[in-house]
């Protein structure tokens, strides 16, 4: 249950990437992943732009470079000599590396580089404002300040509504940029872990409508996950309806994509098309029938079907309804299970440390087992603050 994801579409080229928000790189629909701070394409100096892209007809992946003059939801537009123009579908290019760029975005991807992300985002704005800078470099450089506000939230919550600004401002700047349907998830995400799920939902749901009216330029995949996040935040909103619709919407729509899907690409989707096979259990969970729901979470877990990722969240489901029933020490089991052992999202292991945390303060138990619980709460503000959980994590005791 890698709720962004997210996550996940093209990558997000001259930005950030970000944790928590996924997406799947290959052919058509491809998007990259923003995870970790792998910044090739952020303005190093030289004379020309390159834009790198995935040729579907020739399966190759080549560079072009010279000018980019356009860079918005219809493709890239090159100019690739005096007299001549490249142009490529916005849904193949795979990253832009910036040539002509004003000094304050070189320095701010040297701060980048230094993870310094204060002084990253002052240059990053420096840039987006420069009278000088050439239209797509200050959208890069927006997008990149957005960036940069969403990892200072990880650690400072009081920055995330600050980062959903930003990418606001983007898309008021840039509405047909290239990146408008990254910014939209990053909007949604950023107010989703500030702890504002009505207007998560909102947002999650705008970019997932674009999916669903086959939007040129938004990403299929990028959408879904929209979809999926949306569900989520509306079961944080007791709105079971919204959530059983999106869930069941988004499964299908996962599996007809993981189907034409290159075989590194398909475990993915396949993954969260499993996810939001489960989808149903949570929406018993949170409607108080824990032990329906501890039902149906067992009999999703002996599926010898169900793709790794859709196991994890079954586990954490059956933990989660477990010790709604009251059985606080049986759920310790599969929480651990999940939190120790889930390679698949950060999302789905912050709320399993969460509720190993609640499960060992209901069983008791001596202070070695209660030291843990303080241990898990630590983690989660120190490591996950970039996780929707962290939110209710802090304001829990």
């Amino acid at each position: 249950m890698d709720m962004m994801a997210t996550m996940f579409r093209r990558p997000l080229e001259p930005t950030l990437p970000v944790r928590g928000l996924r997406w799947v790189r290959g052919k058509r629909w491809a998007l990259g992943l923003w995870l970790g701070l792998g910044l090739s394409g952020l303005g190093l100096a030289q004379a020309k732009d390159q834009v790198t892209y995935y040729n579907p007809r020739s399966e190759r992946v080549i560079t072009i470079g010279g000018v980019v003059e356009a860079n918005d939801l219809a493709g890239v537009t090159v100019k690739t000599g005096e007299d001549s123009t490249a142009k490529v579908d916005a849904d193949q290019v795979l990253r832009i590396t910036w040539g002509d760029v004003p000094q304050s975005f070189h320095d701010g991807r040297t701060y980048l580089d230094r993870k310094d992300f204060e002084n990253a985002l002052l240059q990053f704005r420096l840039a987006a404002s420069d009278s000088d800078s050439r239209p797509v470099v200050k959208a890069a450089a927006r997008m990149s300040a957005a960036g940069c506000l969403l990892n200072l939230g990880a650690k400072d919550p009081a920055r995330l509504q600050e980062c959903a600004d930003e990418a606001q401002r983007f898309l008021d700047e840039f509405p047909n940029g290239r990146s408008v349907p990254e910014a939209m998830a990053l909007k949604a995400r950023a107010l989703w872990i500030e702890g504002k799920p009505q207007e998560a939902m909102d947002a999650f749901l705008a970019l997932y409508d674009k999916g669903q009216a086959k939007t040129p330029g938004f990403s299929p995949v990028l959408c879904l996950e929209a979809g999926m996040n949306a569900a989520w935040t509306s079961l944080e909103l007791k709105n079971t309806g919204k959530a059983r619709e999106l869930f069941a919407s988004c499964q299908p729509g996962f599996e007809a994509l993981a189907k034409d899907a290159p075989a590194a690409e398909r475990a993915r989707l396949d993954g969260l098309a499993a996810t939001a096979s489960t989808g149903e259990g949570f929406c018993l969970l949170t409607s108080g029938d824990a032990r329906g729901a501890k039902a149906f979470f067992e009999r999703m877990i002996a599926r010898t079907e169900l793709a790794p990722a859709g196991k994890f969240s079954a586990t954490l489901g059956l933990g989660e309804a477990l010790l709604a029933d009251g059985a606080a020490a049986e759920a310790q089991i599969h929480l651990a299970r999940v939190s120790a052992l889930d390679p698949s999202g950060r999302d789905r292991t912050a709320r399993a440390m969460f509720g190993l945390a609640k499960a060992l303060k209901a069983a008791g138990g001596n202070k070695a087992s209660q030291a843990q619980v303080a241990v898990l709460l630590a983690k989660l503000k120190s490591a996950y603050g970039d996780t929707p959980t962290a939110f209710y994590a802090a304001k829990w005791n």
